[in-house]
């Protein structure tokens, strides 16, 4: 078997450059992979070259993903064990969410212990009023292992459809309000480079899928190995 999750840090998080998921990886690793596996959800679909592939691709098991938020009541000692009802998931990561004093969300992250057979989650600091957000997460799993150039292809597929929804993103588009103390970029601009990277990716990856297509066909015929993947 194949886990998404290996597709997801090996193969798609070298093509895609976010320090920001980059940073949720390592101090919240739960939700981290909660939201990149549904690019790799919307990725699979992608992979459709040969088209034999799509079979092959949709044997396995999804992930499973939850959240709880559990606010500090008032005397609660330390540390807390919180009943969360949440059992049997392979990962749980936790962050005190705050406010900054412009009352903009912040996050840190925290240690928790969790115990996957009763779904009890302890910490440390209970400080009243304090607002823990849990999140948990289980792996998907390809029932068929894939080969090191299916991975590496899969992961291009999630850069072109992470790509594809900041190309599409609304705010970079509208109008915005200038005077001498704020001129923002020129949005037209804008979105015709963001449209001509986007094309010359998905160029790019029709382009790996076609090869690859030609190279399974040709092992099949002059190999003689019949349902070949590289």
């Amino acid at each position: 078997m194949t886990g998404w999750s290996e597709i997801i840090c090996d193969y798609a998080m070298l093509f895609i450059n976010d320090d920001r998921m980059t940073d949720k990886l390592k101090n919240n690793s739960a939700r981290f992979f909660r939201e990149m596996s549904l690019y790799m959800r919307s990725a699979i679909p992608r992979f459709n070259r040969p088209p034999e592939i799509i079979l092959w691709l949709k044997r396995g098991t999804e992930p499973k993903y939850d959240s709880f938020l559990w606010t500090v009541p008032e005397g609660e000692p330390g540390p807390a064990t919180i009943p969360t009802g949440m059992t049997g998931y392979e990962l749980c990561s936790g962050v005190i969410r705050k406010e900054d004093r412009y009352g903009n969300p912040i996050e840190t992250s925290v240690d928790v212990q969790y115990d996957p057979e009763t779904g009890e989650v302890t910490v440390a600091e209970t400080v009243p009023g304090t607002v823990y957000d849990f999140d948990f997460y289980t792996d998907g799993y390809f029932e068929n292992e894939l080969t090191p150039e299916m991975k590496r292809l899969l992961g291009l597929c999630v850069q072109s459809v992470w790509e594809n929804r900041f190309t599409s993103a609304w705010l970079p588009r509208e109008a915005k309000v200038t005077d001498r103390s704020f001129t923002p970029p020129n949005e037209a601009n804008w979105t015709r480079a963001q449209e001509e990277k986007r094309r010359s990716l998905a160029a790019t990856l029709n382009e790996e899928l076609r090869q690859y297509e030609y190279n399974c066909a040709y092992m099949r015929t002059v190999g003689g190995v019949r349902g070949t993947f590289l």
